[in-house]
């Protein structure tokens, strides 16, 4: 089904079905708010990482490729930044362990929708990576123009 046919009451009832087992949003141009849990940080910056890896992986001919980082993958991004912020390994290997990637996966997808990105159009994802890094958004900040 397309979202195009979606209303909005519906479409916003998708999106509020894609949030995480514990109620954590979908990424935004802000941080988890202070005091979240290790588990909704990691979830935040996994699914924030994928979405950057989405665009980039259909937009590098555009230019539009992810910044530079010593770490590949979603999982290991994120889990290592977070152990640079202090996080304890062992924590983040449990949260690991017990994630739901489903989860983050439509996270990813919904985020993507919500901002006009279409399954059946991928190169509507450039236009998405555009405004993102435009904005300077978290997810901009994962990728860079080339």
């Amino acid at each position: 089904m397309s979202l195009r046919l979606l209303s909005i009451p519906a479409l916003l009832t998708l999106l509020a079905a894609c949030q995480g087992p514990s109620g954590t949003a979908l990424p935004s141009a802000n941080a988890p708010a202070r005091g979240a849990s290790l588990a909704e940080r990691w979830e935040h910056r996994v699914v924030t990482i994928s979405v950057a890896e989405r665009i980039a992986d259909q937009c590098y001919a555009e230019g539009i490729s992810l910044a530079p980082s010593p770490w590949s993958g979603a999982v290991t991004r994120a889990t290592e930044e977070l152990v640079a912020e202090g996080a304890d390994r062992a924590a983040l290997d449990a949260v690991y362990a017990n994630h739901d990637f489903n989860t983050s996966s439509a996270s990813a997808g919904a985020y993507l929708a919500a901002r006009g990105a279409l399954p059946d159009v991928p190169e509507s994802l450039c236009a998405v990576g555009e405004a993102e890094i435009a904005q300077g958004s978290e997810v901009g900040r994962v990728l860079q123009k080339l």
